[in-house]
């Protein structure tokens, strides 16, 4: 392995990491020789089966979030890639969003990746190094409809990272996000595989289809790894030139 990618005794978190993407980087990330910390509300027996260390946590509570960073800290004594990936969704057109679900979203979204941000963050400053990557969406930079709250969080995630790139930059610390277009993913993949927008996404991507989670390993990796040391404040669209067409 060329030794700029190389991630052996690095210490890593992955939120929402039990399955799609989440899980795809965590694979990537152990397979380049960090240990992998994977977070999420629901526990499917990674630690046992895949080798990581799974600690519950949800996004909306502060307090399991800093007893998360905690756990993480007494057990390998320093965090050195945090990878944001806790998510949710609702498609709904936005005069029938409820205020309640609109809040979900960015309480997950946007506020809970600002949590584990500032509490990883803290164990990052006192290293003075650091690499935190969060997930936003190609979403987050065109309107969709039915996806009013979805693309606002994912809006607020992009620039949440450039704030963070800038504020703890002379620290060490770099914070960037990587957006995907279309991913297929458990809960995604009934949805995509449906002929009628398959056709579609073949038609708008010049890459001619949609993402799998394994086409965001290697971006992950790149940020994660020394070989993107003066990256910092950059959102890295993986979207097969999706945003990059002239028209839509």
């Amino acid at each position: 392995m060329n030794r700029r990618f190389d991630l052996t005794g690095k210490i890593a978190i992955v939120t929402g990491g039990t399955r799609g993407i989440g899980l795809a980087v965590a694979r990537g990330l152990k397979e380049s020789g960090a240990k992998v910390v994977i977070t999420d509300v629901v526990d499917r027996g990674l630690d046992q089966a895949e080798g990581f260390h799974f600690i519950r946590c949800d996004n909306r509570s502060p307090d399991e979030i800093r007893g998360m960073v905690e756990q993480t800290v007494d057990r390998f004594k320093r965090i050195d890639i945090l990878v944001n990936n806790a998510a949710i969704g609702a498609r709904k057109p936005a005069i029938e969003m409820e205020v309640d679900q609109w809040e979900e979203v960015m309480r997950i979204n946007v506020t809970g990746t600002f949590l584990v941000s500032r509490e990883v963050g803290k164990v990052m400053l006192k290293q003075k190094k650091g690499s935190i990557i969060n997930f936003g969406s190609n979403y987050g930079s065109v309107g969709v409809s039915h996806f009013s709250a979805y693309c606002v969080s994912k809006a607020a995630v992009i620039h949440l990272s450039r704030v963070l790139a800038v504020e703890w930059a002379k620290e060490g610390v770099r914070v960037n996000t990587i957006s995907p277009s279309a991913t297929r993913t458990e809960r995604t993949r009934e949805r995509l595989d449906d002929p009628a927008l398959k056709a579609h996404y073949e038609h708008i991507f010049p890459a001619g289809r949609v993402l799998e989670t394994e086409d965001l390993v290697g971006a992950a990796i790149f940020l994660a790894s020394d070989a993107s040391g003066m990256v910092t404040g950059h959102n890295l669209n993986v979207d097969g030139g999706y945003l990059s067409r002239g028209e839509f």
